[in-house]
């Protein structure tokens, strides 16, 4: 199984990226806003924490800026009716700092915020999340919130920077978007408006 992976950035897109290893590219699904939070080496190399999927159709490359966020995924794809699509989606919406104190305070509406999470979905993940996530770190280096406390503008911030926008170009966007986004809007939710900001 493949644990850990260290290369340059190929190719980035909003939730995968290519990988290229010693001239092997791999591809890696993300959470929206992974690429952003990579910290390049002196030799312009990233590394990146890998999961794992085999099917007997596909063998799936996961992949995360931090050994927190691989577990916490993992932690989400253990629970009963949860896949890797929601886990990203919940990795893209939420830093692990606030699924762990969305589950200690059975704050049912932050899962929500999570694209194809309902209700149910919900009380599912607070009921067998509790006592695993206990030893997570609740603010994971590179998802801090934002000044107003909404760490989506951060992710877009990234996402946007991820697909090629210059930092000058983008700035003006996203504080626009923080002051009108709505609060059931998703990181992807934001993406889309930005995208049609810039175009």
């Amino acid at each position: 199984m493949i644990g850990h992976l260290t290369g340059r950035l190929h190719t980035t897109e909003l939730n995968w990226v290519i990988l290229d290893v010693r001239g092997v590219g791999y591809e890696i699904h993300v959470p929206t806003g992974t690429a952003g939070r990579l910290r390049p080496g002196d030799d312009g190399r990233v590394s990146m924490w890998i999961h794992t999927s085999v099917r007997e159709d596909a063998i799936d490359l996961y992949g995360f800026a931090t050994r927190d966020d691989r577990k916490l995924f993992r932690i989400l794809t253990n629970v009963s009716r949860v896949g890797p699509r929601t886990g990203l989606a919940a990795l893209s919406e939420l830093t692990p700092g606030e699924i762990v104190r969305a589950v200690h305070s059975e704050d049912i509406n932050t899962f929500k915020r999570i694209s194809g999470v309902g209700k149910k979905t919900a009380q599912r993940l607070i009921l067998e999340l509790q006592n695993k996530v206990d030893d997570l770190a609740l603010d994971a280096p590179g998802s801090a919130a934002s000044p107003n406390g909404d760490a989506r503008h951060d992710d877009l911030r990234s996402a946007l920077l991820n697909l090629g926008y210059q930092s000058s170009t983008i700035d003006d966007v996203v504080k626009d978007l923080a002051s009108d986004a709505d609060d059931d809007d998703s990181v992807e939710d934001l993406v889309r408006k930005a995208l049609k900001a810039l175009n």
